[in-house]
């Protein structure tokens, strides 16, 4: 677990963030009065509807713990490009082609191009986390309930958008998303999908060619800022495996201000959201590579509201919370059939 705040100022951040729980959550009077007097403000959120009167909107200081634990587990969210959204439904502009040159004449008119531009809609969905607290705090363990809030909810986030961001299906499961996986193995975007060679189902079988073949499918443009998507199990078994064996290279570096590692150049950022297994994935989806700012965007219409429950695990002698946002992940360039996009997937045979 980590510790959402450090160095100066960090004890007063956990002693407000831990009053602000023990009064939104606890219900305790006492912190009520501390943080009315101490201008931490518990501001309720409309329609968020457990509390008797909506739940909280989370404080800056907790919102932005929350926030940062989300962006260092969240592989999609390191590396889309993020939109703010204004309202439910925001459309952004995508560029699909460019201008074009000519040589001409002297006194020639010079032909005219324009760069082709259309539309990504972001539709804002409401993702909610349900986490189980103790019904009673000591005062002496506010830093630990201040942890232990921002690191369950916000790894409890990161899963959900990379999962709906790598393999959303565009049901009501993934809230309506589509992910890398599925673009791929449509049979709309043949270039997107690269199919490891005969019997290199397993992480232990890839090799340098299949990696190299899946580098070859995205196009120029996507190459300077890619990244590996990978599992833990894919970077143990593939890449460390290949580095060790003098196959590649790897070295760490800083990538989003986090220490990242790094194969053939690439960062590798790492997802439980694919696959895990050390056994054969045969027509499974193994590994991404490209860039993934290019290829996918996230909107974010509002930051997180909490609302608390004391009675939907009262057997249990806890505290249920329940955490929401509302966000839309859009994985937009893709290519075709015919011509590379900014992604690419590595399919087992």
């Amino acid at each position: 677990m980590r510790h959402v705040f450090s160095g100066p100022g960090a004890a007063d951040k956990y002693e407000r963030m831990g009053k602000w729980i023990c009064a939104a959550i606890y219900a305790q009077n006492k912190a009520l009065d501390w943080c009315e007097t101490r201008g931490v403000k518990l501001t309720k959120a409309a329609a968020e509807g457990v509390n008797s009167a909506g739940g909280f909107l989370v404080p800056p200081e907790l919102a932005q713990a929350i926030i940062d634990v989300r962006d260092y587990y969240g592989a999609f969210r390191r590396r889309a490009r993020l939109v703010p959204m204004g309202s439910d439904i925001v459309s952004i502009d995508r560029r699909i082609g460019g201008a074009a040159t000519f040589f001409n004449a002297e006194n020639a008119a010079i032909s005219e191009t324009n760069p082709n531009w259309d539309k990504i809609d972001l539709s804002a969905k409401k993702m909610g986390s349900l986490v189980r607290l103790p019904s009673e705090l000591e005062e002496d363990a506010l830093p630990d309930i201040v942890d232990a809030v921002a690191n369950e909810i916000g790894f409890a986030f990161a899963q959900t958008e990379d999962d709906c961001a790598f393999n959303g299906d565009g049901t009501s499961k993934y809230g309506g998303m589509t992910g890398c996986l599925q673009w791929a193995n449509d049979g709309n975007h043949a270039k997107m999908k690269v199919t490891a060679a005969s019997g290199h189902n397993t992480y232990l079988t890839l090799d340098s060619t299949d990696l190299g073949s899946l580098i070859a499918s995205v196009k120029a443009s996507a190459v300077a800022n890619a990244a590996w998507f990978c599992s833990q199990t894919a970077f143990g078994q593939t890449f460390c495996r290949l580095a060790g064996t003098g196959g590649g290279y790897m070295f760490n570096a800083p990538v989003d201000g986090i220490d990242t590692p790094h194969y053939l150049g690439f960062p590798v950022i790492l997802t439980q959201k694919l696959p895990l297994g050390t056994g054969s994935l045969t027509t499974t989806g193994m590994l991404v590579f490209g860039d993934m700012y290019r290829a996918a965007a996230l909107g974010q219409r509002r930051s997180f509201a909490v609302a608390r429950s004391p009675d939907r695990y009262l057997d249990q002698d806890q505290i249920a919370i329940r955490v929401t946002q509302r966000i839309h992940a859009v994985i937009h360039d893709v290519g075709d059939n015919s011509n590379a996009g900014s992604l690419a997937v590595l399919f087992a045979p």
